[in-house]
């Protein structure tokens, strides 16, 4: 039960940071990664979804290394997981 509200909350947050984007002050960047810290633990194919997006993306991957170097260190051990070239703990 707590899985799938952790996904309902996750995807919540994902889709209004996707509309977030593309308004003027983008803040909706915050609200992404917010919904992939609530999704990464608790569905492993965004986990590999992410790690392939910042594969491709050298810009994608900057912002999500800047965002998990600022987090707390629980955040940071969920973000690492995503991390091209890292292990899944």
């Amino acid at each position: 039960m707590l899985r799938i509200l952790c996904q309902l909350i996750g995807s919540a947050f994902c889709l209004v940071g996707l509309v977030g984007m593309l308004t003027p002050i983008p803040f909706g960047l915050i609200l992404f990664v917010i919904g992939l810290m609530f999704l990464i633990p608790t569905t492993p194919s965004v986990t590999r979804s992410v790690r392939w997006a910042r594969g491709r993306s050298g810009l994608f991957d900057r912002s999500m290394h800047a965002v998990t170097r600022r987090a707390p260190a629980p955040y940071r051990r969920v973000l690492r997981r995503t991390e091209v070239g890292g292990t899944d703990w």
